[in-house]
């Protein structure tokens, strides 16, 4: 097959992923307890869309080490990734996909690699951030249906933390079964594209689910009415209560607050970015205004010179943007107080209501993100 006319050939790195696959293989082995069952559901040739759920690190490496075929995996390219993650990612490749926006490169590439009788794999739910279920994404749809590749599911257990026990020789679990295939996406007539390439995006999703053992479904978690607030207290040099001036005032403070009391997304502008955020993440705690400002700073120069779509992906358009907004009206509060020799204890306030504990709960002190990996 003549793979020039291609924006991406296929397979490719065929030596260093051949390596790469061998040694995991090895490496799974003696770090972990392997469970496959359903490998030979695998196809004998494709084109095919591999589909897993997303809980940890482990199910991409246990998915391509352990494929009979080699895998193109679309990539969250807005998301960035640990140091060690990123190394490997660059040896073995990936179609990066900025999920936040149609991203028409990533997918021209995906669909040329089906086109040439390729696997595709993907996890619609989106990333990582939370263990319970997640909506799954369309977008696997949309490439079975332009591209007429059935789809493979395949469950995998909850790996999160695998990674840490599996280095402490602690030989935990990964579990990969895989399901029969699906017929390609088809659109019946009458229907929306929209609609139908949701309600096939979470059919799919269930079939990968029905592969995951009961047990290993993280539950969702007990939150009813869930909102958020900033509370400010100022003095002044005296230490009288001061207001905020008009001109100052917060228009996004829900938003802010919301963002601030998730640490998986915190968690991406201390590890995998090596931001110097620490002083946001326990706002309890109090830090000196230089830090926090230095903080806001570096988020936001992230954000708009490298990455606008970390927060527009992963909470929506609007509310990702507003977000944002947020971060800039605090900098501005925070830059006005260090200008007035002010002092200011800006706490990020979560409430909702429980029904395991019956009452409503009230939350400033911020959790501490859980590694996924």
């Amino acid at each position: 097959m003549n793979t020039s006319s291609y924006s991406l050939p296929y397979p490719r790195k065929r030596l260093s992923r051949f390596f790469i696959r061998a040694f995991f293989r090895l490496i799974l082995r003696i770090l972990f307890r392997i469970d496959i069952k359903g490998k030979e559901n695998f196809p004998s040739k494709g084109p095919l869309l591999v589909v897993g759920n997303h809980t940890g690190a482990m199910e991409v490496v246990l998915l391509n080490s352990f494929s009979p075929w080699q895998m193109e995996m679309l990539s969250a390219a807005d998301m960035p990734a640990e140091k060690i993650t990123e190394k490997i990612n660059s040896l073995y490749g990936s179609i990066p996909l900025h999920r936040g926006s149609y991203d028409r490169a990533a997918l021209s590439k995906a669909l040329d690699v089906l086109k040439q009788d390729g696997f595709i794999g993907i996890f619609p739910e989106g990333g990582i951030w939370e263990e319970s279920r997640q909506k799954a994404l369309p977008g696997i749809s949309w490439l079975s249906y332009r591209s007429g590749a059935p789809i493979l599911p395949i469950g995998f257990n909850n790996t999160v933390g695998a990674m840490s026990a599996g280095l402490k020789f602690k030989r935990p679990l990964l579990m990969m079964n895989v399901g029969q295939v699906l017929p390609a996406a088809e659109i019946p007539e009458g229907l929306a594209k929209k609609i139908y390439f949701q309600e096939h995006a979470t059919h799919i999703m269930d079939a990968v689910y029905s592969l995951v053992p009961s047990e290993e479904i993280a539950p969702d978690p007990e939150i009813i009415n869930e909102r958020f607030e900033m509370e400010i207290n100022l003095t002044d040099s005296a230490g009288h209560t001061i207001v905020i001036p008009p001109k100052l005032q917060f228009k996004h403070p829900t938003q802010l607050a919301k963002l601030l009391h998730r640490p998986a997304v915190l968690d991406i502008f201390l590890v995998n970015l090596q931001l110097p955020v620490t002083p946001l993440l326990s706002l309890m705690k109090k830090s000196s205004l230089n830090n926090l400002i230095i903080a806001l700073e570096s988020i936001l120069s992230y954000l708009e010179k490298e990455n606008p779509y970390l927060l527009t992906y992963r909470f929506g358009v609007r509310e990702g943007l507003e977000m944002q907004e947020g971060i800039k009206e605090l900098l501005k509060i925070l830059e006005w107080c260090s200008r007035s020799n002010h002092q200011i204890a800006a706490i990020p306030v979560r409430r909702y209501y429980s029904p395991s504990e019956d009452r409503e709960i009230i939350q400033r002190e911020q959790e501490l993100y859980q590694p996924w990996m």
